[in-house]
């Protein structure tokens, strides 16, 4: 085996271990909200993720204005990491899911509040781990559930399989409620 062939499994072998020990950590400490705890947010990892694009962008774009030449493509790129960064701490910023009894509550990447009670769910899908889920008003939402805690949800949807019906909040009356 040559050295470079060495260098490149050591290189891959740390990335693999390093993905593998933010996913355990990310699942171990569930990242949530200090003002209301039953919130969960995007890992950590994102917005770290995000800051280090947006500051290689913006040495691109310093080392872009120092070059000989055409540097066109280096402006590109430079306010393309920008913009990519600056995506990665939007959506960290603005994404949260907070599993109820009764309700899903989440706030989408691009900042919109949506609720979707369990009783207007119109298609689910629950295959480990991923779960879908979909209103009867379009509202959608799709979540991996090694990342998020989604137990009430996953509890309804057997509630769902085993009596055909969704579990209905005690202040609605069942009668009401269809489906």
């Amino acid at each position: 085996m040559s050295a470079e062939t060495g260098l490149k499994f050591v290189i891959i072998a740390f990335a693999v271990l390093l993905i593998v020990a933010v996913r355990w950590w990310a699942r171990k400490h569930p990242n949530r909200s200090k003002e209301h705890p039953d919130r969960r947010r995007m890992v950590k990892f994102i917005p770290i993720v995000g800051w280090l694009v947006v500051i290689v962008g913006a040495l691109m774009t310093i080392f872009a204005s120092f070059a000989d030449g055409d540097a066109l493509g280096q402006y590109i790129t430079s306010v393309a990491m920008l913009l990519g960064g600056t995506g990665f701490l939007l959506m960290y910023r603005n994404f949260y899911v907070a599993p109820r009894d009764y309700e899903v509550a989440f706030r989408t990447m691009l900042g919109k509040e949506r609720v979707i009670t369990y009783t207007d769910i119109d298609r689910y899908s629950a295959m480990p781990p991923f779960v879908y889920i979909r209103s009867t008003k379009g509202v959608k939402l799709n979540l991996n559930t090694n990342i998020y805690d989604m137990t009430p949800l996953l509890r309804a949807i057997e509630i769902r399989d085993a009596t055909g019906h969704w579990p209905v909040h005690p202040a609605v009356d069942p009668q009401d409620v269809v489906g």
